[in-house]
């Protein structure tokens, strides 16, 4: 029998020097009492989330939406929604998009506070939060 996965992508915009400074504000760390610790989990109110299902790539402000979208995992999924969100002026602005996945399955939840980040307010934040977008997936 097949059964379907519920999936949520959460997309922020941010803007990054250098590769460095990207990977060190994403890298999640552990302190001396062995708590997780992340810049980014920490100024989107995450304090624990699986590293594994977060993705980002680098655009430049030349890029349609839809290119920078389109080799990112799942994107097929969601892209059709994702890409109106994305305008030239916030496009411009920024050179980086970050996306983390929540998985919700009959095998059990991934990043389950994903799926309430739809419902809450924007807070400021030093990028932009574009959204969730939820979207199904057979399970195979």
């Amino acid at each position: 029998m097949r059964t379907k996965a519920q999936y949520v992508v959460a997309v922020w915009l941010a803007n990054f020097d250098h590769e460095k400074e990207l990977h060190n504000y994403l890298e999640v760390t552990y302190d001396e009492d062995g708590s997780r610790q992340s810049e980014f989990g920490n100024a989107v109110g995450l304090k624990n989330f699986d590293s594994d299902f977060l993705e980002h790539t680098s655009f430049t402000d030349t890029m349609k939406a839809e290119e920078i979208v389109s080799g990112v995992s799942f994107s097929e999924y969601f892209k059709q929604d994702l890409t109106p969100l994305l305008n030239h002026a916030s496009l411009s602005a920024h050179n980086t998009i970050i996306f983390l996945y929540g998985k919700q399955d009959v095998y059990g939840t991934i990043n389950e506070h994903i799926f309430s980040l739809a419902g809450m307010p924007r807070k400021p934040l030093p990028f932009s939060f574009i959204g969730t977008i939820k979207f199904e997936i057979e399970n195979q």
